[in-house]
Order: C-alpha cells, then sequence, then structure tokens
C-alpha cells in the first residue's frame, strides 16, 4: 500500500512564483520475534530392556524459532496403549522433558506444548510382566496355640526337604538353630508372641502363641473357729442358762480360752460377758432368738465365731 504524499506549500525566491514538495515514505523495518516461545516440537523414543522391557522413555523436545531448546515449557503427553507418566512435565535447560511409557503393544504417543504437537509409534519390546522368581518349598511351623510360662513348648516344622538348617524365632527375642524338624523353647514372661521358622531352601512361616502364668496355687486353709450355744427355756420370770463351748481345728477350746461373748437375747437386751455362761429372765411368754458372738485365744491368734439358738420362753 502507497503512503500517501504530504503537499507542503513553498515560497519560492522569485516574485509571484509557489510550488509544492512530496515527503517520501521511510521503509517498513524486519519483524520482532519472539525468541522464548515454542516454535516447534518434536518426540523420540528409548525402549527398554531386561527388566525394563516392555517400557520406553519418551523425550520431547522444545524449540524456538532458531532452533535452540526451550527450558521450563510444560509438556502434556498421551498415549494411545497402556500408561504413560508423567502426563505432564517442565524441559530442562535443553528443552527436552521427559516421561515413561508402559505398554505390551505398540502405542501411538504425542506430545503437545499449547497448539503445537508431534506424535510417533512406538513398539513394545515385550510383556509388562516382570520374569517371575522360582517357588521355594512350602514350610509349616506346628505349634500350640497356648503355653504356659515356665512350661516348655514344643515347635515343629513341615516340609518335604531334607538336610535344611532351620532358622527358629521364637518372638520373645530368642533365636535358634538346629537341623532337626523339631525344637523346645520356655517362654518366661506371659505375652502373645510371633514365632517364625525359616531355611535357606524353604519359604518360611509363622505362627501366634499365646503364653499365660499358671493359676496361683491355694494357700494353706486356716483353720476356723466353731462354736455351739445350748440353751436350757425356763418359765417366763425365771433364769434361763446358756452355755457356749469352742472348737478350733478339731480340739477343744478351754473355757479359760474364751475371752469374750456378746450375748443378743432375742428381746431387745443385750450384754458383754468374759465367761461362757450366762443366764437371762424373759418377762414374756414367747420364742427367742439367743445370739452369742464369741472370740477366743488359738494357737494362730484370737479367732472369732457367732452362733446362735432358738428359745422357747412359756
Amino acid at each position: 500500500m502507497l503512503k500517501k504524499l504530504a503537499c507542503v506549500a513553498v515560497v519560492l525566491t522569485l516574485p509571484g512564483i509557489a510550488g509544492c514538495a512530496y515527503e517520501n515514505p521511510a521503509q517498513p523495518g524486519p519483524p520482532v520475534v519472539n525468541l522464548s516461545a515454542p516454535a516447534q516440537v518434536s518426540v523420540g523414543a528409548s525402549p527398554g530392556t531386561g527388566t525394563q522391557s516392555g517400557t520406553a522413555t519418551i523425550s520431547a523436545t522444545v524449540q524456538n524459532v532458531n532452533g535452540a531448546g526451550l527450558p521450563n515449557v510444560v509438556v502434556t503427553f498421551a498415549t494411545t496403549r497402556g500408561t504413560i507418566a508423567p502426563a505432564q512435565a517442565a524441559t530442562g535447560v535443553n528443552g527436552v522433558a521427559t516421561a515413561t511409557l508402559t505398554a505390551n503393544d505398540t502405542a501411538d504417543v504425542t506430545a503437545a506444548v499449547g497448539t503445537l504437537s508431534a506424535h510417533m509409534l512406538v513398539v513394545s519390546t515385550g510383556g509388562s510382566t516382570p520374569p517371575t522368581t522360582p517357588t521355594l518349598p512350602v514350610a509349616f511351623l506346628n505349634v500350640t496355640g497356648s503355653a504356659t510360662t515356665g512350661v516348655p513348648v514344643v515347635f515343629s516344622v513341615s516340609s518335604s526337604v531334607s538336610g535344611a538348617t532351620w532358622s527358629w524365632s521364637f518372638g520373645d527375642g530368642a533365636n535358634d538353630q538346629s537341623t532337626a524338624f523339631a525344637i523346645s523353647h520356655t517362654y518366661g514372661r506371659a505375652g502373645t508372641y510371633v514365632a517364625t521358622v525359616s531355611s535357606s531352601v524353604t519359604s518360611s512361616s509363622s505362627a501366634s502363641v499365646v503364653v499365660t502364668d499358671p493359676p496361683a496355687q491355694p494357700g494353706t486353709p486356716v483353720a476356723a473357729l466353731s462354736v455351739t450355744l445350748t440353751c436350757t427355756p425356763a418359765t417366763h420370770g425365771t433364769p434361763t442358762p446358756c452355755n457356749v463351748s469352742a472348737t478350733y481345728a478339731g480340739s477343744g477350746v478351754p473355757s479359760a480360752n474364751i475371752t469374750g461373748v456378746q450375748w443378743d437375747w432375742g428381746d431387745g437386751v443385750s450384754e458383754l460377758t468374759t465367761k461362757p455362761v450366762n443366764t437371762h429372765a424373759y418377762v414374756s411368754q414367747g420364742t427367742y432368738r439367743v445370739f452369742a458372738s464369741v472370740n477366743a485365744q488359738t494357737v494362730n491368734g484370737v479367732q472369732g465365731a457367732t452362733t446362735s439358738t432358738s428359745v422357747v420362753i412359756p
């Protein structure tokens, strides 16, 4: 497009003559180039081998218009087969971002930056299943589920192998080894323990053992004081005599060893004496319950006991 010319009136030195001068347009400069803007994206792949079979390292290179790598540009990865991770990655100082493809079939991988994208077909070099580990013969630990502190527990192992050295761990910090298929161990404290047996040629096996303390042994029983109350009923108004007799550990207690008797005559009257005999006169006819709480000196110190009897007063 032509630039409009500007006409400028000029007064010439000659009298009566005027003229018009024209200004030529300036030439346009070169366009400004943004060297930090992505101009192209390319994709490469490096398939894995050995234990990495079935994977590939995907590399996306981001460059500006001059072909220089651009750092810190986020690249989005996608695949039509398997998985790719991470889904987004930033380019490094060399303008390259990487991700890992895992697939067991040919995949179409895409790398995109804004409206720019590139893709390539990546051929799988193997399945995604890792190599299998040989299966060891099985060993089983046999042990009772409950045990008692201080009592040996027998552990045994069931296995088809022979000549193995067995490593035993009893769960309480104790360990042992044997070539025999059985061993014993004694736990010194109650608790739940996980025992394990293993060898270099078999699988390991574990089992739980609940250990409890033995029940407390009953102590020697202490002999008890046994007392008997005998009363001879009399008519009301007449004293009724009562007598207390006592035995301890199968032997009679002398009367002199009876140190106190608390009498309750059943009619509201009570009294304390130091003798095993006493009398009481009932005012009215009736049936009364007489109680005697006795203290007696024995070979094991002062012991006490209570007894009662029914008295019918005519």
